[in-house]
């Protein structure tokens, strides 16, 4: 079972989502907050697995209650649910570590896919929210690498990572096993020195890996 905290602004988002994940056996909502400040407080007595959070909210946004959470209470998964698309809000939010933002729009299917995904360990970004994380950054010039160089497999799978694939869906494509391609994540990770996906873009796009 799927233990979440919803917070929102706006109790009729709130509500409705609740009524959206009322038929899901899997999932129990265990706690609801109106701003970040009343979710730091009192959202984390129900000690939820997931939190779907905002980012505009009264008292404390989004972005702080996320900081504070990753900073104290890492293992608890964070999917920004928001209207905002905008470079900043999203940039500052990989910054922070979420594990998955995705937009009000999306439909029901989507927003199932994200939370299932970061219950398996996997992050999860809209695609209009990965297109917007790969215009962000301009290919420069580098004057050396000062990385380990990646395999062909592994810049086969940042390619892949980079397009905002799965790791499902990547095994399926390069015909490996999911822990197999975790594994080589892990590794590229360790080889480039970073561990948000928002520097796998970085790197693809440098090395001319995606347009």
């Amino acid at each position: 079972m799927i233990r979440m905290v919803i917070a929102d602004d706006h109790q009729i988002v709130i509500d409705g989502l609740k009524a959206l994940l009322a038929t899901e056996k899997t999932i129990e909502i265990v706690g609801e907050s109106n701003n970040g400040a009343d979710l730091i407080q009192y959202g984390l007595q129900t000690s939820p697995d997931l939190i779907l959070m905002d980012i505009a909210m009264p008292v404390m946004d989004g972005i702080e209650a996320a900081r504070i959470l990753k900073k104290e209470y890492p293992a608890i998964k964070i999917l920004v649910l928001t209207m905002y698309a905008e470079q900043k809000h999203i940039k500052d939010m990989l910054k922070i570590g979420v594990d998955g933002y995705i937009l009000k729009d999306s439909g029901k299917e989507e927003f199932l896919n994200a939370i299932h995904a970061l219950m398996e360990g996997e992050t999860y970004f809209d695609k209009r929210v990965s297109t917007v994380i790969m215009n962000s950054f301009q290919p420069q010039k580098k004057p050396q690498n000062t990385y380990t160089p990646l395999t062909d497999r592994e810049k086969e799978i940042v390619k892949l990572v980079a397009e905002g694939k799965s790791t499902a869906e990547i095994a399926s494509l390069i015909h490996l096993s999911s822990l197999t391609v975790e594994t080589h994540r892990k590794n590229i990770y360790t080889k480039l020195g970073m561990n948000k996906i928002a520097g796998l873009v970085k790197y693809a796009i440098e090395e001319g890996l995606i347009e």
